[in-house]
């Protein structure tokens, strides 16, 4: 009876936006991490709050379509009032599906990522832990902030944990999903001569753009892992300059090395870009957030745009569409 009364209450949050971008307008989340459960689209999101003048996230959002274009909103599935360990940035999540459970994964405090389980996709979650399976306060391998987490099962059932920022780090994940299976490694990224992308800060006078980080193969945050045909696809934000955007690297391997390609997608309006990537009903879409609504960085909206690839497997780069424009044609 309180199932079906929630799913009730569920279904009159619906939010009808006949695929135009933004998709979520009633409320400002940012960062989606998109997966198909059960022939359905969830998206997990961090929320802005409406006055947001800093990245003060308090809880995570979860949304579902079955078409991309009404949107069920299911409210916070989880909160950080409900944690133990951890009181402030709710930052970016990211979700998967395993052994009929489902498992949020969700950074706090610039430097902690925690997992919470629930035995529906729309939570709500909780955290079985009651602490975090990786914490970046007394693991110094795990970089300077240990944010955004990604999970990536591959074929043979293995899952992986990327995260990072400007430091991309990699574990795999025991079959519980959630305890660490091994040590922390590199993410390593090449350029198409074998060199490494590594991201440096831009000495303090020079002009603000992605060649004075290190280029535009270089790793800033939100990592994402999507296998196809064979090739595993790493892509990232590549920084915050005004020219960052959301870049990619292949590799014939999951633990990569992965070798830089191009740009998923042109530059967003927000001085951050983090999305993902899914295969729905024999169409590819990139996920991302942008601040055309509010005009401020702070308070963010998701969006979703169709993906091609051409014949080698390369990604067509995206011009994200323009706000209240249908960017869907199921």
């Amino acid at each position: 009876m309180k199932y079906t009364f929630l799913m009730a209450l569920y279904a009159m949050c619906s939010v009808g936006v006949q695929a135009q971008n933004p998709f979520i307008t009633h409320k400002f989340i940012a960062d989606p991490s998109a997966h198909v459960f059960n022939d359905r689209v969830y998206v997990y999101a961090s929320h802005d709050e409406d006055d947001a003048e800093y990245y003060d996230m308090v809880d995570w959002a979860c949304f579902s379509s079955s078409d991309l274009a009404t949107w069920v909103d299911h409210g916070a599935v989880l909160s950080l009032s409900e944690l133990s360990w951890a009181d402030k940035w709710a930052w970016a999540p990211d979700a998967a599906q395993r052994n009929g459970l489902y498992y949020l994964y969700y950074p706090v405090e610039r430097n902690k990522i925690g997992v919470a389980v629930s035995d529906r996709p729309e939570g709500p979650f909780e955290d079985p832990l009651d602490q975090p399976i990786i914490d970046g306060l007394v693991e110094p391998f795990a970089g300077k902030e240990a944010i955004d987490p990604a999970v990536f099962i591959d074929d043979d059932g293995q899952a992986y944990l990327y995260f990072g920022c400007r430091e991309p780090r990699v574990t795999k994940l025991k079959d519980n999903m959630i305890e660490r299976d091994g040590e922390l490694m590199e993410v390593v990224i090449l350029d198409q001569m074998g060199r490494r992308q590594v991201w440096h800060e831009k000495p303090k006078e020079a002009k603000n753009v992605q060649a004075n980080y290190g280029g535009d193969g270089v790793y800033g945050e939100g990592p994402w892992v999507f296998e196809r045909n064979g090739i595993y696809y790493f892509t990232y934000a590549n920084g915050w300059s005004i020219d960052a955007t959301m870049v990619y690297a292949i590799s014939d391997n999951p633990l990569g090395p992965f070798v830089y390609q191009g740009k998923v997608m042109e530059p967003v309006s927000s001085n951050t870009s983090h999305g993902s990537i899914i295969e729905y009903k024999g169409q590819w879409y990139v996920f991302y957030h942008t601040k055309d609504i509010s005009g401020k960085n702070y308070r963010r909206s998701v969006a979703v745009d169709q993906l091609f690839f051409d014949e080698k497997g390369q990604i067509k780069t995206v011009a994200p569409t323009r706000t209240g424009v249908s960017a869907v044609r199921n």
